[in-house]
C-alpha cells in the first residue's frame, strides 16, 4: 500500500535484494521523521564527500541517485578509507556509486497548455504581448514526472516521490519548491493550465497527508524544515479560477492539518511592548545541529569560523537552516549586526530569535481562506472559529509589528524585545494580507499614504526594481536584489490601498527588467525583436534581479543566479494580466530596444506613439500613467472575502 501510493524507495541499508515486508514497513517509519539517512542527510560518508569539494555547488552531490543499494555505497566508501579517503579515491568512488543528478525526472507533454490565453487579450503592447506568449511557452520546460524505473534494485534517491506532475523552478533547483509554487501558479492559472494546477496541490496535499507539513522541496534532506505556508492560498487562487467547490472540500482537511502543524511547532508566546499581556505569534525555527545537506561545506565553514565552542556551532546550524525555512536565505534581517563586514555578517544569525511580519501575515490569509473554505464544505459554524483565530493573530500583529507613524509593520526580536528597524517589503505584506479594506479603518488611509511613501521614493531611484533590503550585505535577500515574489506583494498591497499609480510604476519596472535581462541574453522574437549580435544563447529569465540596472540579473547568496525561472514567468504572467493595459515595452540600456533598430516599423510605431509613458528613474516619481490598470476578470468564481476590523 504505502509504495503503491508513495513510490518512496527504501532508505533503509540493505545488503541483498531480499528486501521483506518488515523491510518496507521500517522504511515507512523513517520516511515520517528528520532524515537520518547516512548518504543524504549526515554522517560520515556525507561529511567527507562535501568537504573534498568535488562540486561547485554542494547541492549536486545529494541530489545524485545511488548506482547501488546503500549498504554496498556504504561498503564501498569503508573500502577506499572513509573518512581518510583521497580525494582522487572519492571522485572514483562517486562516479562509480552514483548516477547523474536529475535523472530520476522526465519532461512532460503539455497538451493542455494554451499558445493564446487569453490573458494576452488584456495586453496592448504589441512587444509585451508577443513576449508574454514567449513566456507562457516556457511553462513546457519547467514542469516534469518522477521515474524511479531506472534505477536498480535497492537503489535509492533524495527526492520524495510525488504522484502527479509538477513544476520546478529551473536551473540547480530540480524539485518542486513549497512557497515558489504560489507565485509560480498565479501564472499557471493565466495560461490555463487549471488540471496541472490541481495536480501541483494535490502533491503538496500529499505531503502534508504523510508528513504532516509541506516540507520546503522534495528532499529527503529538506524534511526537517517547511517554508512559508502558502499552500491554502494556492487552494484559493485555483478555486478563484474554477469554482471547483469539491476540490475545496477535498483539500481542506490536510490543510487545517498544516495549520494545526504550525501552530504546534511555529508558535510562540510574546510580552506585548506596553506589557499588559502577552499574544501569540508565529516563527521560523527548525530543530537541527547539523549542517544543511545541500549547502554543507558553507554551513561547516561559517560555524567553524565563527566559534570553536559545539553548542554555538549547533546553533548557527539551526539558524541557517531556519534562515532558510524562512525563504529568505539569506538576510540582514536574520541576523544581530546588519552593518557587520560582509565576510562576518552570518556570524550574528539568529533567525528563530526573529518573529517575521510575513510569516504572520501569511497565517492570517491562511486563517482567513479557511474560513471561507469551511463555508463552501458547509460547515458555517467552524468559520466563525477560525475568522476570529485571523482576528486574534491581526490585532497582534498591531500589537507587536505596527509603527504608527511610518504606517509601517516591523519585525519584532524576542531577545531584544524590541522592532526591527530594517525596511522590506516584507514592512508592507499586511497591506496585501489584511485585503482591500484595510485602508477604509479609521485612520487606514493615512496610515497606507504613509507606509508606501519610502516605496515610491526607493523605486524612484531603482530602476530594476524595489530591493530587498536597503543593507548591501552581499546577501541575496539585500540590497540591491529584486525578488519577483516581493514586487508581487508590493503590487497587491498598492492596489488593495488605493496606490494604482505606484502598483502600475512597480508593474512598469518589473516588466523592463524580465525583458530587458531575456533580450541582453539572447532572446529575439521572430518578426519583432531581433537577437542581438555576439549573444549565443536564446534568453533567460532569472529568478532574481537587480534594482541598480534595467535588465541585470541579481547576484549575492551561496549560489550563482539560475535562470528559468519558475516565479518570475509566473509574477510576470500575472503582472500583464493584471496592468497590461497600462504597460509599454521598454528601453533597454546599451541596446537598440527602444530606439526602433531592434523592432519592427509596427512595434516602433505603437510604442512612439502609447499614451502610457514607460517608468521613469526620477526620485520621488510614484506615477508614471493616470490611466489605472486593467484587472483580469477571468476568474470563474468570486474572489473570497475578508472580513476583519482594525484595531
Amino acid at each position: 500500500m504505502f509504495i503503491e501510493r508513495y513510490g518512496v524507495r527504501s532508505l533503509v541499508a540493505v545488503a541483498t535484494k531480499l528486501v521483506t515486508v518488515a523491510t518496507v514497513f521500517s522504511t515507512l517509519v523513517l520516511a515520517k521523521g528528520p532524515c537520518d539517512s547516512p548518504i543524504y542527510c549526515q554522517g560520515d560518508l556525507l561529511h567527507t564527500v562535501q568537504m573534498a569539494k568535488l562540486y561547485s555547488d554542494d547541492k549536486t552531490f545529494v541530489d545524485k541517485p545511488t548506482l547501488k543499494p546503500p549498504a554496498q555505497v556504504l561498503a564501498n566508501f569503508a573500502q577506499i578509507g572513509g573518512v581518510n579517503a583521497s580525494r582522487d579515491a572519492l571522485v572514483k568512488f562517486v562516479d562509480e556509486n552514483f548516477g547523474q543528478e536529475g535523472s530520476e525526472l522526465k519532461l512532460v507533454d503539455l497538451t493542455e497548455l494554451d499558445a493564446n490565453p487569453p490573458f494576452l487579450n488584456n495586453v496592448t503592447d504589441p512587444m509585451l504581448k508577443a513576449f508574454g506568449q514567449t513566456v507562457n511557452g516556457y511553462w513546457s520546460t519547467l514542469v516534469r514526472e518522477q521515474d524511479f524505473s531506472p534505477l536498480c534494485d535497492g537503489c535509492i534517491s533524495s527526492m520524495l516521490s510525488l504522484k502527479y506532475h509538477f513544476v520546478i523552478p529551473g536551473g540547480r533547483f530540480r524539485e518542486i519548491y513549497y512557497w515558489d509554487t504560489y507565485f509560480t501558479l498565479e501564472g499557471m492559472l493565466r495560461s490555463g493550465l487549471k488540471d496541472l494546477t490541481r495536480s501541483i496541490i494535490r502533491d503538496l496535499l500529499a505531503l502534508v497527508d504523510f508528513h504532516g507539513f509541506v516540507p520546503n522541496g522534495a528532499r529527503v534532506y529538506y524534511l526537517n524544515r517547511s517554508q512559508p505556508p502558502m499552500l491554502a492560498l494556492m487552494v484559493k487562487i485555483y478555486y478563484e479560477h474554477t469554482g471547483d467547490a469539491a476540490f475545496v472540500a477535498e483539500a481542506l482537511p490536510l490543510l487545517e492539518k498544516e495549520h494545526a502543524y504550525w501552530q504546534a511547532n511555529h508558535l510562540v508566546n510574546v510580552t506585548k511592548p506596553d506589557g499588559s499581556g502577552t499574544v501569540q505569534l508565529n516563527r521560523y525555527i527548525v530543530d537541527t545541529d547539523q549542517p544543511r545537506p545541500e549547502a554543507y561545506t558553507k554551513d561547516y565553514e561559517l560555524a567553524h569560523n565563527a566559534t570553536t565552542d559545539p553548542a554555538v556551532q549547533a546553533a548557527i546550524y539551526a539558524d541557517m537552516a531556519t534562515g532558510a525555512e524562512s525563504g529568505w536565505d539569506y538576510t540582514t534581517r536574520w541576523v544581530k549586526n546588519p552593518s557587520a563586514q560582509v565576510d562576518r555578517l552570518l556570524y550574528g544569525i539568529r533567525t528563530r530569535q526573529v518573529i517575521p511580519v510575513e510569516l504572520n501575515a501569511i497565517l492570517y490569509q491562511v486563517e482567513q481562506a479557511l474560513a471561507n473554505f469551511v463555508v463552501i464544505a458547509n460547515n458555517s459554524s467552524q468559520s466563525t472559529d477560525y475568522r476570529e483565530l485571523a482576528q486574534t493573530r491581526r490585532n497582534a500583529m498591531y500589537s507587536m509589528f505596527y509603527d504608527q507613524p511610518s504606517g509601517l509593520f516591523y519585525d519584532y526580536i524576542l531577545d531584544e524585545r524590541q522592532r526591527s528597524t530594517i525596511l522590506s517589503p516584507a514592512a508592507l505584506w499586511p497591506y496585501w494580507s489584511f485585503g482591500a479594506d484595510e485602508s477604509s479603518k479609521s485612520d487606514g488611509g493615512a496610515r497606507a499614504n504613509a507606509a508606501f511613501s519610502p516605496v515610491s521614493r526607493i523605486l524612484g531611484k531603482s530602476p530594476g526594481g524595489f530591493p530587498a533590503t536597503l543593507y548591501n550585505s552581499g546577501q541575496q535577500w539585500d540590497y540591491p536584489s529584486v525578488w519577483p515574489p516581493l514586487q508581487y506583494v508590493l503590487m497587491q498591497g498598492a492596489l488593495n490601498t488605493g496606490h494604482i499609480d505606484l502598483a502600475t510604476q512597480l508593474a512598469q519596472t518589473f516588466v523592463n527588467s524580465v525583458l530587458c535581462a531575456w533580450y541582453n541574453t539572447g532572446g529575439s522574437i521572430l518578426g519583432i525583436l531581433e537577437k542581438l549580435p555576439n549573444t549565443t544563447d536564446s534568453g533567460h529569465i532569472f529568478e532574481k534581479f537587480d534594482s541598480t540596472q534595467i535588465g541585470k540579473e541579481g547576484g549575492g547568496g551561496e549560489y550563482n543566479v539560475q535562470a528559468g525561472f519558475g516565479w518570475t514567468n509566473g509574477v510576470f504572467i500575472w503582472t500583464l494580466d493584471t496592468f497590461g493595459k497600462s504597460l509599454v515595452a521598454p528601453s533597454c540600456p546599451g541596446t537598440p530596444l527602444g530606439t526602433g533598430a531592434a523592432t519592427s516599423s509596427a512595434i516602433t510605431a505603437s510604442t512612439t506613439t502609447s499614451s502610457t509613458p514607460a517608468a521613469s528613474a526620477t526620485p520621488d516619481s510614484n506615477s508614471i500613467s493616470s490611466t489605472p490598470p486593467s484587472v483580469s476578470s477571468s476568474s470563474s468564481a468570486p474572489a473570497m472575502t475578508t472580513s476583519s476590523s482594525a484595531p
